[in-house]
């Protein structure tokens, strides 16, 4: 009977995927929202809301085109992790070209006529027919036409050549960065900020930034979708302000205390893999739909729900804190990645990630704010003793781990920086690539106001080119508007951090025991799920109550490093 009944289902699917596309519309809207899946969608994804069936026919052309988008993308992420991990040296030009084609593809399709079209068609259908579209159709629609209002005024060709360029950089960066070669950064760099301001030209929007600054604008907004730089900027004069003024009570209070007392190596490579992948478990990341792997290239974020590879910079045998940094900061990328909502939207524009702010938010949250509380060190430190066989060592205690993570001190560089000098870094090199975008500085006079600035907000001047202008990647592969993600991020984090103690009363408990799995499920609930269904900043009212303000992290760094004021 259970054959027979099986047999007559399938046979009804058939009839009414007989019926002409109008037809079929016409019962999914007598039948209810349940509506059909679209002809020809794989049987595994039949129940997902990528193929289910809509009644706007233009709508489902364009679901059925961003998944294409997202296929390539998803191949791109792939190639590109293999770059920097495990790609042999001789397929370097073959690979440069395979992805510059993939990406032109990729920009081909997203800039279709024919997608303008459907975009066009859709809109209509939605305003005229309310009533067909849940709310995660709405957010899809939105978001499918900001990125092709994003990118399609853009030349392919500039978007072939941004993707080689990228990739040429890190290549470039690394061998640079090793040699302190700035004649031989020169060139590249300039090659990429020109290739950045055509770019921008062909994306700017006029919309409240000065005159002189709209081309950085429309380059930043890729990485923070919707920001204003005015509302940067306003934030950025406030921690300013705010943090001049208390780095100097932090370092007076902190020059009463003993010195942290440094490690001494050797701390073996592959033990520190395995504490990093250790971490990662503990944090909840899935290693069945990921990974971890070390690069002679900087790290990067990024990755699929479903293939979701992080790399990390090569271990030092110095210092294990340093890859255990790393490995933190890319295990909260890649766990907000897992999170997303792949099995309903894979591959759609609502399914993705909201932009780098709020990734660097998760990345933040994990590394700086809960990866470096007292009892995160108490349950590290006799694992780590353990690990490494230091037994006994007065710098191994959880006391001394947290001294060492905490400890303030302007330097010249921005990676290894404290929790509260890392902003002064983020508002130099902003500054330095408005002024590149904008051409009021030229390349040629980079390592000049390189120095100068970061010697005037935090009194330190780089003794080489490594420790100045060449040691960050960003320029190199093009990320111009980039840094400004990293403090609104570690706003975010703090400010969600603060909503989260509230659902959560016992974090503190928790970190000691090495129980990261209630701030997982929070942070799966409230933000990684919902993929774009909202706003970064609307998702940030829904989740704090609140706009983003600086005031939240101000207060985490003056209570972390001066106790409540």
């Amino acid at each position: 009977m259970g054959t027979s009944f099986q047999g007559y289902i399938t046979r009804l699917i058939a009839w009414l995927k007989s019926f002409p596309w109008p037809y079929q519309t016409a019962i999914a809207q007598k039948f209810g929202p349940s509506r059909l899946p679209v002809p020809n969608a794989p049987e595994d994804m039949t129940s997902t809301k990528q193929y289910e069936g809509h009644a706007s026919k233009a709508y489902m052309s364009l679901k059925m085109a961003f998944r294409d988008i997202g296929r390539l993308n998803a191949v791109g992420e792939t190639l590109g992790r293999d770059f920097l991990t495990a790609m042999p040296e001789g397929a370097y030009k073959s690979r440069l070209g395979q992805i510059a084609f993939l990406y032109r593809r990729m920009h081909e399709e997203l800039s279709d006529e024919k997608l303008h079209g459907y975009l066009e068609e859709a809109s209509e259908h939605q305003k005229a027919n309310p009533h067909e579209w849940d709310e995660w159709d709405n957010a899809n629609m939105r978001e499918m036409e900001a990125m092709y209002r994003h990118l399609a005024c853009v030349p392919a060709d500039l978007m072939e050549r941004k993707a080689r360029l990228a990739y040429e950089g890190r290549r470039k960066h690394r061998d640079v960065l090793k040699a302190d070669d700035w004649s031989e950064a020169r060139p590249f760099l300039e090659d990429m900020v020109s290739l950045q301001q055509r770019i921008a030209e062909a994306k700017v929007l006029k919309d409240n930034a000065h005159p002189t600054d709209e081309l950085y604008q429309s380059l930043m907004r890729e990485y923070i979708p919707g920001a204003k730089l005015s509302d940067v900027e306003t934030s950025f004069s406030r921690l300013e302000e705010k943090l001049k003024e208390i780095l100097p009570w932090i370092l007076e209070e902190q020059a009463k205390r003993p010195e942290p007392i440094p490690l001494i190596g050797p701390f073996p490579a592959a033990q520190q893999m395995w504490l990093n992948k250790s971490l990662l478990k503990v944090m909840g990341f899935d290693f069945d739909r990921g990974g971890l792997y070390e690069t002679g290239h900087n790290p990067v974020e990024g990755g699929t729900p479903d293939d979701t590879r992080l790399v990390i910079k090569t271990s030092d045998s110095r210092n294990f804190l340093e890859s255990m940094k790393s490995a933190l900061h890319e295990g909260g990328h890649g766990i907000y990645i897992q999170g997303l909502p792949r099995d309903t939207w894979r591959y759609q524009p609502v399914g993705q990630d909201l932009g780098a702010a709020v990734q660097e938010s998760q990345a933040l949250l994990i590394e700086m704010i809960l990866g470096r509380t007292k009892e995160f060190f108490t349950y590290l430190a006799p694992r780590v003793e353990g690990l490494f066989q230091k037994f006994g060592d007065p710098a191994m205690t959880a006391e001394n781990l947290y001294a060492l993570k905490t400890f303030v001190k302007p330097g010249v560089d921005r990676k290894g920086a404290d929790e509260v000098t890392y902003f002064f870094h983020i508002l130099h090199r902003m500054r330095l690539e408005k002024d590149l975008i904008a051409g009021r500085l030229k390349v040629k006079d980079l390592p000049e106001a390189w120095n100068a600035g970061i010697k005037d907000l935090l009194g330190v001047e780089p003794q080489t080119h490594a420790q100045g202008c060449l040691q960050d990647v960003h320029w190199f592969v093009g990320k111009f508007g980039y840094f400004p993600a990293y403090t609104m991020g570690h706003m975010m984090a703090a400010q969600i951090h603060d909503k989260m103690k509230l659902d959560i009363q016992n974090i503190p408990q928790l970190m000691g025991a090495g129980d990261f799995m209630p701030v997982q499920a929070w942070l799966l609930d409230k933000i990684y799920r919902n993929g774009r269904l909202m706003r970064s900043d609307d998702l940030l009212d829904s989740v704090t109550g609140a706009k983003l303000t600086p005031a939240p992290l101000i207060n985490h760094l003056q209570e972390r490093y001066l106790g409540a004021l």
